[in-house]
């Protein structure tokens, strides 16, 4: 995964050497006087502003581990607590295809040694402390579940800009050996794999949640 930079742009040689004609010629023009050479200068060039980072975590993409790093502090319409089981706005300004993070939640006991991006419940970067999970019948408003990452790399790629907004896809995983081998694999495709079987992995649950980061 790899940054992304800019650079600015620099007038033609012709067009520098036109304008000295003419501002000689017009010296001439206007008395004769001494004429003076002033040194060329060259256009300041404006410093690319950035990111304000307000966290990081680590995400799986196609059998890989990259750095999460968070600009903004989610989105999730009426605000917190974000909704589980049900889809929202989209953010003000936001322009389609919005890419999905999928978020991996562990529903079985034995999680020593487990790899959890956000590991403690209510406490991670940018994202909300509490869910409501009452439309997917799991009681009411609980703190955000610890639970692990994955994006697609054909709908954002590695190289992702700041500020980029994350639709939020909740997936439980039901059992070790499931999420061992999305661990694994670190992609969606073994994700969707696991999900295959409704003994492993719950469908894609959808949520009202927008998460704002890129990735390195």
């Amino acid at each position: 995964m790899s940054n992304v930079a800019s650079k600015g742009r620099r007038w033609p040689l012709w067009i520098a050497a036109a304008a000295a004609v003419a501002f000689s010629l017009a010296a001439v023009a206007c008395g004769g006087g001494e004429e003076t050479t002033q040194p060329a200068t060259t256009p300041a060039r404006t410093p690319t502003p950035m990111a304000r980072e307000l966290g990081t975590t680590p995400g799986w993409a196609a059998g890989n581990t990259g750095t999460v790093f968070y600009t903004k502090n989610f989105f999730c319409g009426q605000g917190e607590p974000c909704i589980v089981g049900e889809e929202g706005a989209t953010p003000p300004g936001t322009r389609e295809p919005i890419p999905k993070v999928w978020v991996l939640i562990p529903l079985f006991n034995e999680t020593q040694g487990i790899e959890l991006h956000c590991p403690t419940a209510g406490s991670c970067p940018a994202h909300p402390r509490q869910v409501d999970v009452s439309r997917i019948g799991l009681g009411q408003v609980i703190p955000l579940p610890p639970h692990s990452h994955i994006v697609d790399p054909t709908e954002a790629g590695f190289s992702t800009a700041p500020d980029t907004p994350w639709e939020a896809v909740v997936v439980g995983v039901k059992t070790r050996a499931a999420w061992d081998r999305i661990q694994a694999g670190k992609s969606l495709q073994v994700l969707r794999q696991v999900q295959a079987n409704q003994a492993d992995a719950t469908p894609d649950i959808p949520t009202n949640l927008y998460l704002f980061f890129g990735i390195r």
